[in-house]
């Protein structure tokens, strides 16, 4: 990679969201407990961590979330017995944002670092800019600069370098004198981010000014929703794990060829088969909602298929069960039987698919039916972590839906099975699950035998919370596949 020039600037900056620092103090409230539970301390340790604690949790509930950030980095410290001066104390505050997170080859980008809380002296670090990509060429630095606890918010111009297609992660090194005795505190002055660098704008451009000309029609809402990924994205408003996999290349050319056939007069979906991703416009609020679907080889529309719909974990979205599982995939799976299989996404990734994220499934179940010939006698529902929590709770709150349930790694109220016992249940859980117990599976088991229920019941000996699905998808279609809706 070419060098870059470094231009220092200094922006007017809002610092982040209120809800995002919540989030962040919350976070880092749960990470200090998991590491001061796992270090072996002093008393004297223990009681300082413990008092920052204290003074943190009283600063959530009065929603002075940077303060907490603060009172946790310095629990930090007491935690690895470092002196918490105030270098680390500035470095642990700063916060770094690009003005893009797509990013274009030979193009300005702009990083600004701004602070979760003020410091409560004077600061100044060296900072310097690294691009590093996991298996690929060597870190580069490309901006450096001297960055003052009195003279924030400030920022860094580069150029983008011209690299392959790809997710970047980009470094900011505060250096501090003892870093390197700091290792275990690395967090607190070396910052991670990724960026995604592609040449992208004018694909994104040309249908933005197309999708401007049309109005709504059936399949729009999918090329509308492609779009809005990219500059949600862009802003950095969605997740690592979504845009780190996302292909936004190939989902633009194919939104493009969407309004072509719109344009012509045709469905675009007809005859399209494999997993694709689709959206549609939510009744409850206009909002596009994305949903990918897998329709295998052999489906014709002669005959009616058999669907499964399939309720993704906490933090996940409707991509997991397609990408998360790579090992044993569910597709290859759902080809070999016939099935289709949809995947709605739970709204906000921790909404236990209640209220408007209960709606998008069973909206996202009727678009199906529209667009293809299903059975409704064989509709079939899963679901892992708190995607298997909802699996029970929605078979038991719409119990004339469902031919079988699939619930991986979950649990729910056991007094609930009795209301459901018509439904067959193929149920799995892991025996060294560290996130759900595996007594959570173990209960509604035990309570769907006793209400007379059809239950397979498989606990994975050494399995863990994600990989108790693995072998698991096979057999459990097989299952479905013996068993219609039965009456209550």
């Amino acid at each position: 990679m070419p060098r870059f020039g470094v231009c220092l600037l200094v922006l007017v900056w809002s610092g982040p969201a209120g809800a995002q620092t919540a989030a962040m103090a919350r976070a880092a409230s749960v990470a200090f407990r998991s590491q001061r539970d796992k270090l072996t301390l002093t008393s004297q340790q223990r009681r300082e961590a413990d008092q920052l604690d204290d003074d943190g949790q009283r600063e959530i509930r009065a929603g002075r979330f940077g303060e907490a950030l603060r009172d946790y980095a310095h629990a930090a410290t007491v935690l690895r017995n470092a002196a918490w001066t105030p270098e680390l104390e500035f470095a642990a505050s700063l916060e770094g944002r690009m003005d893009h997170v797509l990013l274009e080859p030979g193009q300005p980008a702009t990083l600004a670092l701004t602070s979760l809380y003020p410091a409560s002296g004077k600061a100044a670090l060296s900072v310097a800019l690294v691009s590093t990509v996991k298996g690929g060429p060597a870190e580069r630095e490309l901006a450096s600069g001297l960055v003052e606890s009195d003279r924030l918010p400030f920022a860094m111009r580069i150029t983008v370098p011209e690299v392959a297609a790809g997710t970047y992660d980009l470094e900011i090194r505060l250096a501090l004198p003892e870093a390197s005795a700091l290792t275990s505190l690395r967090e607190l002055y070396v910052k991670t981010f990724p960026v995604h660098v592609e040449r992208l704008a004018e694909a994104a451009r040309q249908l933005r000014e197309r999708l401007a000309k049309r109005r709504d029609s059936p399949g729009l809402a999918t090329a509308q929703y492609t779009l809005q990924f990219y500059e949600r994205t862009d802003r950095g408003e969605e997740g690592v794990r979504r845009f780190g996999r996302y292909p936004f290349r190939e989902e633009l050319t194919e939104a493009a060829a969407i309004v072509d056939a719109l344009d012509a007069g045709r469905d675009p979906f007809v005859g399209k088969r494999g997993d694709f991703r689709r959206a549609y416009r939510s009744k409850a609020d206009g909002t596009l909602q994305p949903y990918r679907i897998f329709i295998p080889e052999r489906y014709d529309g002669t005959r009616a298929a058999l669907l499964v719909v399939a309720l993704h974990g906490a933090g996940g979205d409707e991509n997991d069960f397609f990408d998360g599982f790579p090992t044993a995939p569910l597709e290859a799976e759902a080809q070999r039987r016939g099935f289709l299989v949809v995947c709605p996404k739970g709204r906000d990734p921790f909404s236990g698919y209640r209220g408007t994220a209960e709606q998008d499934v069973f909206d996202v179940l009727a678009e199906v039916r529209r667009q293809y010939r299903i059975d409704s006698g064989r509709i079939y529902l899963m679901g892992h972590s708190m995607g298997a929590y909802a699996t029970w709770r929605l078979a038991k709150d719409h119990p004339d839906v469902f031919a079988a349930l699939g619930p991986i790694s979950g649990g729910g109220n056991p007094a609930d099975v009795a209301s459901i016992r018509h439904i067959p249940e193929y149920i799995v859980h892991g025996a060294k699950d560290e996130t759900v117990p595996v007594t959570e599976s173990r209960a509604m088991a035990e309570a769907a035998r006793r209400a007379g229920a059809e239950v397979v019941y498989v606990e994975v000996p050494g399995a863990g919370h994600q990989d108790a699905a693995i072998r698991q998808f096979g057999p459990m279609l097989d299952f479905f596949a013996r068993h219609r809706k039965r009456a209550e």
